[in-house]
């Protein structure tokens, strides 16, 4: 059956599944490398405090390494998705080539930086004592497994584009296990603490990478021989980087925005603090997951429908994942509320980081289900051509809207003790109360993107 077959026959129900399920599984399991290091972490005995801090303290740096991935990662296996429809062999080798290269020369090149200025980082962010030597244990090994996860991850989704969709499960189902189990054999055998959690990693990363690329060497499907003078590189590499951008700005504004958060936490609180929104922001990721595939996956649908000019068909389907979207993040919202302490518990066994987290996750979530609206705007809007607007609408959250509100709030409640609300919890208000105004800006143009 081919696409456009499945396209026509398909009910909006069952496209949705078929082309969301692999990538809500897909981005799941890969969060999961960074939930078990955290959950590692926080089962570290005496030093566990200190190491949920690190992890927390590190954590933009983190996003940001995530971020440079999706240059390449994501624009290597559109391009090729559009000359696999023009059945131009020749350019599908071209730019898998200058996309394999780009991913690996970049992330080298950005790891180099970071452990060359590690020391510098880490004081901007606000490490110190304890704290810093062993965020630089972990960052150390970080900067490894960050190139076999860049060029791994631009694998496997160059796999899922030539045809092969469920590997994406196979491949993070079985590094995630290898990364449970090395885990196991790191902390709790050798007792190498932090660095026994980033070497995890960094075996379960190698699988990543190795796995994919052994498959796509048997099936075929590898790197071929071409000529390929420096101009038409040069081509293929502006047209990844721009298709990749729009995906890094937001992951970068992230980076960012995590940053602020750490530097006011560390102003009005203590590290302590760090290391509960660490958990706290882990958990919020694992369940901002399946809505973030959710669009994705349906993305594709979606663009058929609008470059076919199935306006009912087009408009139902925004309809559906709008109303899934609705769904899924008020049940999961009323689930943290009621049995937040118990998550929280999976994450670490001390109870007065639990009491610091319960606040915090709950504040977070307040205002889940306006994310769930704005990730399926804004995927709307790539569609439709408008990868613009969705920049600026995701600018307009984070540059005008969350980070000053991360700075101005806690002032605000430390001078008038509003509703007896800490400065320490009154940051994270600006997450739920910046989507909720930002909804409200762009109500009627988010009216207009679902109807159109």
């Amino acid at each position: 059956m081919s696409k456009e077959n499945i396209f026509k026959e398909k009910s909006i129900q069952q496209l949705i599944f078929l082309f969301s399920f692999p990538t809500i599984c897909s981005l799941v399991l890969e969060s999961l490398s960074s939930m078990i290091d955290t959950a590692f972490a926080g089962h570290l005995g005496t030093i566990s405090s200190t190491a949920l801090s690190a992890m927390g303290i590190i954590s933009p740096i983190l996003i940001l390494l995530i971020a440079a991935q999706l240059i390449f990662g994501v624009s290597t296996s559109i391009v090729i998705s559009k000359r696999l429809g023009e059945n131009d062999k020749g350019k599908i080798n071209d730019t898998f080539k200058v996309g394999f290269y780009a991913s690996f020369i970049s992330s080298s090149i950005i790891s180099l930086l970071i452990f060359l200025f590690q020391n510098t980082l880490l004081d901007m962010l606000g490490a110190n004592g304890q704290v810093i030597i062993l965020a630089k244990e972990y960052l150390n090994i970080a900067v490894i497994f960050n190139v076999f996860s860049s060029v791994g991850y631009m694998l496997l989704n160059n796999i899922r584009v030539l045809g092969y969709q469920n590997m994406e499960i196979v491949v993070g189902v079985l590094s995630t296990v290898i990364n449970i189990i090395f885990n196991i054999i790191f902390t709790f055998i050798f007792h190498m603490g932090i660095k026994g959690i980033a070497l995890a990693t960094l075996v379960s990363e190698v699988f990543y990478f190795g796995f994919s690329m052994i498959f796509l060497i048997k099936k075929g499907l590898w790197i071929k021989r071409s000529k390929l003078d420096f101009y038409e590189a040069k081509e293929i590499l502006i047209s990844l980087v721009k298709i990749g951008f729009v995906q890094f700005l937001m992951q970068s504004l992230n980076s960012i925005s995590a940053l602020v958060i750490n530097k006011v936490l560390i102003k009005y609180g203590s590290i302590s603090y760090i290391g509960a929104w660490s958990i706290c922001n882990n958990i919020n990721m694992v369940i901002l997951l399946p809505l973030i595939g959710l669009t994705q996956g349906v993305q594709s649908v979606v663009a058929y429908f609008h470059g076919s000019k199935e306006k009912e068909r087009e408009s139902a389907i925004k309809n559906k994942v709008v109303q899934y979207s609705l769904i899924y993040s008020i049940s999961i919202t009323l689930f943290v509320f009621l049995f937040s302490d118990k998550i929280l518990k999976i994450f670490t066994n001390d109870m007065s980081l639990v009491n610091l987290a319960i606040p915090i996750i709950k504040i977070v979530v307040m205002g889940f289900p306006f994310i769930g609206l704005m990730y399926a705007v804004i995927t709307f809007m790539q569609v439709s051509g408008k990868e613009d607007e969705a920049s600026k609408l995701e600018l307009m959250r984070q540059i005008i809207l969350s980070i000053p509100l991360v700075i101005i709030f806690p002032k605000i409640f430390s001078r008038y003790n509003i509703m007896n609300i800490s400065p320490q919890l009154a940051v994270f208000l600006a997450v739920p109360i910046s989507t909720f105004i930002l909804l409200l800006i762009y109500w009627k143009q988010i009216k207009s993107i679902l109807k159109d």
